[in-house]
């Protein structure tokens, strides 16, 4: 009897092994676990202050160091109030402002490297074309632009490709922030990198 019950039990926990093998691994549902080394490596410091509370959508300002370089990025901070965001409230295929009300504002005090291009020092409008798999990044040299109601293309200093990364956890605000080599959007359940090296 002993031996049977031993043979069963060995039975039980060798089924267990085996079907705990052939599970496939949880997704990975936020930055954190898309990208682990981007977050054990020490974090950027930076502030965002709130300019103008009074405003339905606030206008904030990040300050912070990144790769040797000072950026400020200044910008509307909408939040969702239960409305679908993408491909809704900001459409696909449209130049956005990247924010509420004024157009984002982004300032390097050196050259950086853009993915691959070269930014020069300076203040932009940050402009971006929303899609589902991959968006377009804009600097453009027109600053103090409401909205993209008079965006020019031919005054675009640079454009990037960029892939969205969609997340479990949701942002009810729009906001921007500075991580291991990249500024970082995030609204609703969608994180934007954008990366940044030494120019």
């Amino acid at each position: 009897m002993k031996t049977v019950l031993s043979l069963f039990t060995s039975l039980v926990v060798i089924s267990l092994l085996l079907i705990s093998c052939d599970s496939p691994p949880t997704p990975p549902t936020t930055p954190e676990e898309k990208e682990p080394l981007a977050f054990s490596a020490p974090q950027p410091e930076f502030t965002v202050t709130v300019t103008e509370a009074e405003l339905a959508s606030p206008r904030k300002e990040l300050k912070g160091e990144l790769n040797g370089v000072d950026i400020t990025i200044d910008y509307g901070s909408p939040s969702t109030k239960g409305r679908a965001i993408w491909g809704s409230l900001v459409p696909y295929g449209e130049v956005w402002r990247t924010g509420a009300n004024e157009a984002t504002r982004i300032t390097f005090d050196e050259s950086i490297l853009v993915g691959d291009d070269i930014l020069a020092a300076g203040t932009y409008s940050l402009f971006t074309i929303p899609a589902e798999k991959e968006w377009q990044v804009i600097f453009n040299k027109v600053v103090d632009q409401w909205g993209a109601y008079e965006y020019d293309a031919a005054q675009d200093a640079l454009r990037v490709p960029v892939k969205p990364v969609g997340v479990d956890s949701s942002s009810a605000t729009l906001e921007f922030r500075l991580a291991p080599g990249k500024i970082v959007m995030q609204w609703d359940k969608l994180v934007l990198p954008i990366f940044l090296t030494e120019a």
